[in-house]
């Protein structure tokens, strides 16, 4: 099924994605990560297998912790504007932005839209298995 997305056009791939993560059912298992302790649930591992990028897992995660000192709780958006505009903001719960900077993995996100990640304690995960 994976293969197949390799040869859908760019919008077709988009739409896929997005429709995947929406009927994704979490099961609730937590992983460990390997190079940085961290927790993410098996949603966050759908959605970075989806977007084939491993590295922007631990990126997330580890820039989410250093922005943590006195946060609980961090709200992470990969944010897409145009086709080669892409970004990822942390902020507060409260809204209050803490950092953004430019991505330059290509995210499957169709343009004008976003993909939000809580990362919770040293948890990241989906805003659906919160």
């Amino acid at each position: 099924m994976e293969v197949a997305l390799q040869y859908q056009s760019v919008e077709t791939k988009n739409k896929t994605v997005r429709r995947r993560i929406e009927a994704f059912q979490s099961s609730g298992k937590l992983y460990l990560h390997p190079d940085f302790p961290f927790y993410y649930t098996d949603g966050v591992r759908y959605v970075v297998s989806l977007f084939e990028a491993d590295g922007l897992l631990k990126d997330m995660a580890m820039q989410a912790f250093a922005l943590s000192g006195e946060e609980n709780f961090i709200c992470i958006h990969l944010c897409r504007n145009r086709v080669d505009d892409r970004w990822v903001q942390y902020s507060k719960r409260s809204g209050e932005l803490l950092k953004k900077g430019r991505i330059s993995v290509g995210l499957p996100l169709e343009p004008g839209t976003s993909i939000c990640f809580y990362f919770i304690g040293r948890t990241l995960i989906l805003p659906t298995e919160f």
